[in-house]
């Protein structure tokens, strides 16, 4: 199912600039701010397109697990259930290989993911096997994915709305956590916004959000659902790359518009990265080019996923857009 070129173009602007305001967005697509405002209230109303924020790509803040499951073939769906159910748990997708699920996992530290949140999952019902891969750096997320229907000079516009993080990390205050639940559920919530869903001051509230995103202590993105971006086939690749080479690697893949994930982690495989592609035929596309582009590249395994649950919070239904829940 095809959108109207005008609601691809509004997601991709947002995907470039996701909290600019609509007289910005009215400047660069050449429309009036209320036509955006309405045809964004829209496309949320319909289930189709959503902004959210989640904790940033920082793994010497937190930690970060990457979770393959196998789960009792009768309790399939109760093991579902339970995984999507922890709020730890962001993404729950399923698996067509070794795993009936993978799962990206996130807490404070590693002593908190082992002592709080591994013994959750392996007591899910149904779960009999978990292997754990654990990020040591974080190249993209799903913030970077592009629709590219813009044209050059529109999105070099947007993109000087949206600087890169120019501070460096801090340490996470205890009150950064009540903000995030509320970007998670929408990552265009004001200052305001969210100070009366918090309680918190509105101008305690003000400098922190705008600590948040100058530290990229929060990443935002639009996503859409995965039934209307024209890319059907979700693919995460398992790989073993030579020592050295994982930032060339990830610049290889960082060309690529419709890259979702990139990390390098622990285990076997010391690299998985995701992309949406419109055929099969890709697939191979994308190794033989790597490989070309990075000799000694080793791919262990490619997952061609068939549905994700919850992504980033947010549950999914079998079209891949959000019910209305978010576990946070």
């Amino acid at each position: 199912m095809e959108l109207p070129v005008e609601d691809l173009q509004l997601v991709n602007a947002l995907q470039i600039a996701p909290r600019a305001s609509w007289a910005e967005l009215a400047a660069a697509l050449g429309r009036h701010p209320a036509t955006l405002s309405a045809r964004w209230n829209r496309l949320r109303e319909d289930r189709m397109a959503w902004v959210l924020g989640h904790l940033g790509g920082h793994p010497e803040q937190h930690c970060t697990a990457f979770i393959d499951v196998v789960a009792d073939p009768e309790l399939i769906d109760e093991a579902r259930v339970d995984l999507c159910a922890i709020s730890e748990v962001l993404t729950v997708d399923d698996a067509t290989s070794s795993a009936d699920f993978r799962l990206t996992c996130l807490a404070a530290d590693w002593l908190t993911m082992a002592r709080e949140i591994l013994p959750r999952i392996r007591g899910a019902r149904g779960v009999q096997r978990t292997k754990v891969s654990l990020c040591t750096k974080l190249y993209a997320t799903g913030n970077v994915w592009r629709l590219d229907v813009l044209s050059p000079a529109q999105q070099a516009q947007l993109q000087r709305l949206n600087q890169p993080p120019l501070a460096q990390p801090t340490i996470i205050p205890d009150t950064f956590w009540p903000m995030l639940r509320v970007l998670m559920r929408d990552g265009r919530s004001t200052a305001a916004e969210i100070a009366q869903a918090t309680g918190q001051h509105p101008s305690t509230t003000g400098r922190a959000l705008r600590t948040a995103l100058e530290t990229g202590m929060v990443t935002l993105r639009c996503d859409l659902a995965s039934h209307y971006t024209g890319y059907p086939l979700t693919v995460q690749w398992f790989a073993k790359v030579p020592a050295g080479t994982a930032d060339t690697v990830a610049a290889f893949l960082m060309e690529h518009r419709t890259l979702r994930l990139c990390a390098s982690t622990t285990g076997a495989a010391n690299m998985t990265f995701m992309m949406q592609l419109r055929t099969p035929a890709d697939i191979a596309d994308i190794e033989a080019r790597l490989a070309a582009r990075v000799p000694g590249v080793d791919i262990i395994e490619a997952c061609v996923g068939v549905h994700s649950f919850k992504r980033m919070g947010w549950m999914l239904d079998p079209e891949g857009r959000p019910t209305g829940e978010v576990v946070t």
